[in-house]
């Protein structure tokens, strides 16, 4: 055979060798994109199944909050969550990518309706209707079972992804593999056959193959970073494109999925961190450490002051504000300080991408602009704070280390935090106002000063709860009779907030109009039971009551439920006074004993309330021990005394309000 037919054959067969080899490799490349665009359509619906689970987190929390709480606050995330569950469920079903992952879609579908249709919404409704078994065990367990099964299949659901997507890179990677084999085999049966054409073919062929090869070895590694060069001629050079196009876009939806995932994991967890705590400003500060340094550089939080109880008038544009938390990257960022008053310029979201070449934003802001540029901050959002239609503030979000500006779905994700954040602190700040009102009213009603008669020294100390829900009815009083006596008195109105307030200043008004019958304590507290319950509902008081006679050195008393008083002798000896306790005031039909007991010139009496001696953490007895203990001992001050006992027995937060009276009878100690 001549040359020229070796040659022709030669050719043929290496073309048919090449042809085969490109025909795997290009196979692989194929099977490796239809790959890459099934695990975007995982990912797609592993992002839909997260803010599938993210709307029952919603819903559970609001219907939580509601039902506990039964502020209508609770019941805008809930009515969002329960209008969008069905749409965002079914578009679920839509991109699950299998026979069995959209029947396992659809089963969440379903039991989302169910949770939805059967038990949030007619307990909701229960709840706002006052229905105490909304509230109890029964209804709790089975919210409970409901969502802990719609957790179990989004966890089914998301494992089974997380399989399909390990087994389509498992194939692309053996799919690959078998390629270069093929590859090679070909590559290596073209240089046997044709020597002459070994050259050529391993310096334009094997090479580039060899490197394509193992590009595609790399990729199908999950490498995404690999690129081939495209100095190649021909289909070289193509399949260098090919890949390195192919690469790219890999490396784009693993950026964007990644970018997701990091995005709705931040929105979930504001959601569930934000307003753990019902202090607005505390919440400010933990939204500050959410978003720094995940979200941006530096963050700003302001509240308006109408908000904070500070007494200015709000408005859309120019009202103010006051800084309650800022935190960033550095220490040193050129922004007002926490503290400082801010002028709330705008009523709606601000979103600036690049500083640099916002000429509005740099004639708005002048001077300041050009600090804040030279410090390095390039890109901004100011999301207003809006609840119940009410502004009460915003968030300023500025990067500058970060080179990336804020892009719109940063916008919207800025807008959802702030909502998210503005329900908290309007939640803190309507916890606050409530606070303040029971305190003030509780302040109001107790008396201001005493003019005892010679021969009595009085102290006494008034300590609110730290909690809004338990300032109530702690409350103590001293009123002179004649001839030379004095009335004491304190009690504790059972129950709390502004109506507990109500009746202690009721019930302190009535005992006053009884004082100046001058009665013995056991019928005092008698008429004051009957007076108790001519009130509004059932309400349940303590009371510790007696008349101190300096002049006899007697004091005559009587308890109704309430911790007994303690005594000091002049020695300096102490102890409880052992009183009959008889029942709280409001029971009706019951008697109460009156003790008469002798007082030396400088008896020292101690009342209290009894959230002066509980503790849930100490046992009463132990804390009523550590009282006398603390009592025992001669006090020349009884200012000094009473100090001592609140700041020794008092817990810190106060759990319940502490109402403490002492009383000096006779001769002072010099």
């Amino acid at each position: 055979m001549g040359l020229v037919p070796l040659t022709a054959v030669a050719g043929g067969l290496l073309a048919l060798l090449i042809g085969l080899a490109f025909t795997m490799l290009l196979w692989s490349i194929l099977g490796l994109g239809e790959s890459a665009a099934a695990d975007r359509r995982t990912e797609t619906a592993l992002a839909q199944a997260r803010t599938v689970e993210g709307l029952v987190v919603d819903l559970e929390t609001g219907q939580r909050g509601f039902v506990i709480t039964g502020e209508k606050q609770f019941l805008e995330p809930w009515q969002t969550a329960r209008t969008t569950f069905s749409g965002q469920a079914q578009e679920l079903v839509r991109l699950s990518t299998t026979p069995g992952q959209r029947t396992l879609a659809q089963q969440i579908r379903q039991a989302g309706e169910s949770l939805i249709h059967d038990y949030s919404i007619p307990l909701v409704a229960a709840a706002g209707r006052g229905d105490a078994r909304a509230r109890g065990v029964q209804s709790t367990l089975e919210g409970k079972r409901r969502v802990d099964a719609l957790r179990k299949q989004f966890d089914r659901y998301d494992s089974t992804q997380e399989t399909l997507i390990a087994a389509r890179e498992s194939a692309a990677n053996s799919d690959a593999r078998e390629a270069v084999v093929a590859a090679s085999i070909g590559l290596t049966g073209s240089m046997l056959l044709i020597a002459t054409f070994a050259g050529y073919v391993i310096r334009a062929v094997v090479w580039p193959v060899r490197k394509a090869a193992g590009v595609a070895s790399r990729l199908a590694d999950g490498d995404l970073s690999v690129r081939m060069p495209e100095t190649g001629r021909g289909e070289i050079g193509q399949l260098g494109t090919a890949f390195n196009t192919m690469a790219c876009s890999l490396a784009e939806s693993r950026e964007q999925t990644r970018r997701t995932h990091l995005r709705l994991e931040l929105l979930y967890e504001v959601g569930i961190v934000i307003g753990t705590t019902l202090d607005a400003k505390q919440t400010a500060q933990e939204l500050v450490r959410m978003l720094v340094p995940r979200f941006a550089d530096f963050v700003t939080v302001d509240l308006a002051l109408p908000a904070l109880l500070i007494d200015e008038p709000l408005a859309d544009h120019g009202a103010w504000a006051r800084r309650v938390a800022l935190g960033g990257i550095r220490d040193d960022p050129p922004l007002d300080p926490v503290g400082s008053q801010i002028t709330l310029a705008t009523a709606s979201a601000t979103f600036v991408p690049d500083l640099r070449t916002s000429s509005v934003w740099q004639a708005q802001h002048g001077q300041e602009a050009r600090t804040l540029l030279d410090y390095g901050m390039h890109s901004l959002i100011t999301a207003p704070l809006y609840s119940r239609r009410t502004l009460v503030g915003a968030v300023g979000l500025w990067r500058a280390e970060n080179p990336s500006p804020f892009a719109e779905d940063e916008l919207s994700d800025a807008e959802e935090i702030a909502a998210k954040a503005a329900v908290a602190i309007d939640n803190a700040l309507s916890y606050a106002r409530e606070h303040d009102t029971a305190l003030t009213l509780q302040r109001s009603m107790l008396p201001r000063s005493f003019n005892p008669p010679d021969g009595i020294e009085i102290a006494h100390r008034y300590l609110p709860a730290s909690d809004a829900n338990e300032v109530g009815g702690d409350w103590y009083d001293v009123a002179a009779m004649p001839p030379d006596k004095a009335a004491l008195a304190i009690g504790d109105v059972m129950g709390h907030g502004i109506p507990a307030a109500a009746v202690m200043g009721q019930m302190r008004s009535t005992l006053r109009a009884l004082v100046r019958m001058d009665l013995p304590p056991d019928q005092l507290l008698h008429h004051l039971d009957q007076a108790i319950q001519d009130l509004d509902g059932p309400i349940l008081a303590t009371c510790l009551y007696g008349v101190c006679d300096a002049a006899a050195n007697r004091c005559r008393l009587a308890r109704a439920g309430h911790p007994p008083p303690a005594l000091i002798t002049p020695d300096g000896t102490a102890h409880l006074i052992d009183l009959p306790p008889g029942a709280p005031l409001g029971i009706g039909g019951i008697s109460y004993t009156t003790t008469e007991i002798p007082i030396a010139p400088g008896t020292v009496l101690v009342l209290y309330t009894d959230g002066l001696v509980e503790a849930r953490e100490h046992d009463l007895d132990e804390r009523l021990e550590e009282l006398t203990h603390l009592l025992a001992g001669i006090h020349p001050s009884l200012d000094e005394l009473a100090d001592t006992l609140i700041n020794r027995l008092a817990p810190t937060p106060a759990q319940d309000d502490i109402a403490l009276l002492i009383v000096r009878i006779g001769t002072a100690i010099p």
